[in-house]
């Protein structure tokens, strides 16, 4: 698949975007005040826990979140410090302000939002 996470070609149900590339995770992250990246792997039971959290807050807020599949951008996640799956980061102006790991409430990302 080609398609580039900034333009919400790579959108998965729920409106979570896949990053396609470090390029596009780049630029989303630089192009909106704020983004949450979701850190996880196919074969994580708490990543598959936290996907349908973030899945029902894409539908509430206005704000991109972007998943990164840690075995396919092992690099994306090796520069963010990602050490443990699921981890949840928002950013804020191109720079991480906050940072969740394992299965984090809606409430609890909504409320670092504010």
């Amino acid at each position: 698949m080609s398609s580039d996470a900034a333009s919400g070609d790579g959108a998965q149900a729920g409106g979570i975007i896949h990053v396609e590339s470090a390029a596009s995770f780049e630029e989303t992250i630089a192009e909106n005040d704020q983004v949450i990246v979701d850190y996880f792997a196919e074969w994580c039971g708490p990543c598959k826990q936290q996907t349908p959290i973030l899945e029902e807050l894409s539908g509430t807020i206005d704000i991109p979140i972007l998943g990164v599949d840690t075995d396919e951008h092992n690099g994306l996640a090796a520069e963010a410090g990602v050490r443990s799956i699921p981890t949840v980061a928002i950013y804020r102006g191109g720079e991480e302000v906050e940072r969740f790991v394992g299965v984090t409430s809606a409430d609890e990302i909504r409320a670092a939002l504010e």
